[in-house]
């Protein structure tokens, strides 16, 4: 009986001790638009309810100070209020220290500490801090920080990807499709292209078309699909109208006019306007 009560406070203490995520955009437009959405009389008043929330978003700007809250940079108190706030269990804070410390901005360099924060924040679930354990393990960025593990790189960057991190999945599709570090694996690389070209954060992101067209014409990691090749190629614009011109070619009118149907149709869904140039009539 004493085993298993130990066992559930255990449990209960572990759960109490999971930092939370306030921002999991990792391109900060959630952050942004939290911004937006506090007055500076809002943001400054740091008594309850979400004194975390508020100490992150103030020691935020006092990081860099920012004009339109009034607010001059001040690094004692940026380091206090993050400190703060990461003491409350925000995730967010974390991270940010992590990267201060790294950079010995607004405070001195201290790598060890840096690792300690990133660590615990990416264990934590926040995106950014997962990406930044995976970037370091692999060498690709934050030198010092981790000592090269490709499956430890792999592992967090793998975590990020599937989170929703576009940068994250791109370099794995990458590793995957030069030979990085892992063997050449082209199945695993149009996996991670799709994953970072369909992103839950950027899904009116067109940059990676291209590279998804690519696949579908020379099956690259999947099955040849010219309609789907055709149809990215038009969503990527200018940079496709060559691809278009090519494979057009090889396909019926009534298959390109399905694939600008369904150009159009994703067009109309995220709201944008692209394609255009060659289209292929039938003789």
């Amino acid at each position: 009986m004493k085993r298993l009560i130990f066992l559930i406070v255990f449990c209960l203490l572990s759960g109490a001790a999971q930092a939370k995520v306030l921002f999991h955009d990792p391109t900060g437009k959630e952050l942004n638009t939290a911004f937006d959405s506090f007055s500076e009389r809002q943001v400054k008043n740091l008594s309850p309810p979400d004194v975390g929330k508020k100490q992150y978003l103030l020691g935020l700007l006092y990081l860099n100070g920012d004009k339109e809250f009034h607010v001059e940079q001040n690094c004692q108190k940026a380091v206090e209020l993050l400190t703060d706030a990461w003491g409350a269990g925000i995730a967010d804070a974390g991270y940010a220290l992590a990267t201060m410390y790294y950079h010995g901005a607004c405070t001195e360099k201290n790598v060890a500490k840096a690792r300690e924060l990133a660590t615990q924040a990416a264990q934590d679930g926040y995106i950014l801090a997962q990406r930044m354990l995976g970037m370091a393990y692999v060498g690709a960025k934050w030198e010092e920080l981790y000592p090269y593990d490709i499956r430890k790189g792999i592992g967090w960057l793998s975590k990020a990807g599937n989170a929703g991190d576009r940068q994250a999945a791109a370099h794995l599709a990458g590793m995957y499709d030069s030979g990085e570090g892992v063997p050449k694996d082209e199945k695993k690389y149009f996996e991670w292209l799709k994953k970072a070209v369909f992103t839950k954060f950027e899904e009116r992101n067109i940059a990676g078309f291209p590279a998804l067209a690519n696949c579908y014409e020379n099956g690259k990691g999947t099955v040849v699909d010219l309609v789907k090749a055709y149809k990215y190629y038009d969503l990527s614009g200018t940079a496709g109208v060559e691809g278009k011109q090519r494979i057009a070619k090889e396909m019926t009118q009534e298959q390109i006019d399905e694939a600008l149907r369904q150009s159009k149709e994703w067009q109309k869904e995220h709201n944008v306007q692209v394609g255009g140039g060659f289209i292929r009539r039938a003789n």
